[in-house]
């Protein structure tokens, strides 16, 4: 089983590109948005496929909508690749080993 912890860097405040790769490695399976205390700001809120949380930072909700529309997109293709948590780490091989 892949240990979540040994990759995932950020927890809280991270990027939204940050989520979005997040996503793109098949890690997160949902996402959904928060109101920040600014006006027309928001966050978001991601959930890794062990149940634990990421969360990004506040920003205008114009970036935050189409960080959901990237990170939707990517969940939905590791879904129907049934590839959701199953990211395999390569090692990297010894100096002359083929």
């Amino acid at each position: 089983m892949l240990n979540i912890e040994q990759y995932v860097q950020c927890f809280e405040n991270c990027t939204l590109r940050y989520l979005e790769s997040l996503a793109m490695l098949g890690l997160l399976v949902e996402v959904r948005e928060e109101e920040c205390a600014q006006r027309r700001f928001k966050r978001l809120i991601g959930k890794l496929f062990n149940g634990k949380t990421v969360s990004s930072a506040c920003c205008f909700d114009e970036e935050t909508a189409q960080s959901v529309k990237i990170i939707n997109t990517y969940v939905e293709i590791a879904k129907r690749s049934n590839a959701i948590g199953k990211l395999t780490v390569a090692e990297a091989s010894k100096e002359g080993e083929l």
